[in-house]
């Protein structure tokens, strides 16, 4: 039965994933995070999931809320499950389903986030993903590096979820809840090739326990979401790991090469520009490096000239201010992609 929860946001009325009934079909318009949570529940429920909509009593979008544009996104989504398939009951769940703030489309329920940490992901075709809304004319199969290919089709081994930091523009530590660490699985990480360590925020002890098993049992791994004051942490270790050809794809999220920016976002100002060191000798030893950045920030100047010299592949997301207007995010849906 629903019940109510509060957060920061106000309250709502939620489900959780054991109390439905009949059939699941899964989506993803969201992160690798999300993806690979959903997996391990999928995988571990395999007689409740199918792959087809039109077959499911339940229909599940596993929603992102880091920008107006994202949510906007999630909107468009919901709303093609809820029109084409009016006979399954369809869901919001993730990170959206918890911002008690955003009204959901009408004939849309929130389901709140569910995983299965003792599962194994042995399929990762019952979770499938939606194509990236902002890659125009994104066809599957391409390059493997090229734009919104990064990580889609690596094993997301899940380490960790929730974040303890604190930037302004965030809110994934109350959407995504509390840090949680996950056991460490020695089983799966031989098991299974081409590993993406998974988590919002992966810590320093995390990172270092996985980086030796990979250089003791000489697997490759990529890491992801690294964020600098844990990078520079871990500047002996990633550079042996590099040097050993065992370091595929390092991403840390920079935000900004500006300081004053990153002071008003609450960011490490000397970690963000070490960490760009880090990766430009990460990049000399034949590591993929990838970051993330904040474009239009508020009225603060902006020059990512460089960060795109030096990256090779770089994600962006338009700064955004938290408050939810649908008619404000069409029009800079519109305005980024054109539409």
């Amino acid at each position: 039965m629903p019940r109510k929860d509060t957060n920061i946001f106000g309250e709502a009325q939620v489900v959780e994933i054991n109390e439905l009934e009949g059939k699941v079909f899964i989506k993803c318009p969201a992160c690798m995070s999300v993806w690979s949570e959903g997996l391990s529940w999928a995988n571990s429920n395999k007689d409740r999931i199918v792959k087809k909509p039109n077959e499911a009593d339940n229909i599940i979008i596993l929603c992102c809320q880091v920008t107006d544009l994202a949510v906007e996104n999630d909107f468009r989504t919901i709303q093609y499950y809820i029109d084409r398939y009016p006979e399954a009951k369809v869901f919001a769940s993730a990170c959206l389903a918890r911002r008690y703030d955003i009204k959901l489309p009408i004939g849309a329920r929130r389901l709140l986030m569910f995983s299965e940490d003792l599962g194994v992901i042995d399929d990762t075709s019952l979770v499938s993903m939606t194509k990236p809304f902002w890659v125009k004319d994104f066809k599957e199969g391409e390059d493997e590096y090229k734009d919104g290919h990064l990580f889609r089709h690596m094993f997301p081994m899940r380490i960790s979820r929730g974040c303890k930091n604190s930037c302004s523009y965030c809110t994934i530590r109350i959407t995504r809840g509390d840090y949680c660490k996950r056991a460490y699985n020695l089983a799966e990480f031989m098991d299974n090739d081409n590993i993406l360590l998974v988590s919002d925020s992966p810590t320093v002890e995390e990172l270092k326990f996985w980086i030796e098993e990979a250089i003791e049992c000489g697997k490759t791994i990529s890491v992801r979401n690294v964020e600098p004051y844990a990078a520079i942490a871990l500047w002996r270790e990633l550079t042996e790991i590099a040097t050993l050809g065992l370091l595929k794809v390092f991403h840390s999220p920079i935000q900004s090469n500006n300081a004053d920016i990153l002071e008003d976002m609450n960011r490490p100002v000397k970690a963000t520009f070490n960490v760009i060191k880090l990766a430009k000798m990460l990049k000399s030893l034949g590591v993929f490096i990838a970051t993330n950045i904040i474009i239009d920030y508020k009225d603060f100047k902006e020059d990512y000239a460089e960060i795109y010299k030096i990256y090779d592949y770089v994600s962006w997301n338009p700064y955004w201010d938290g408050n939810w207007d649908r008619e404000k995010a069409e029009e800079r849906f519109n305005h980024y992609f054109g539409e």
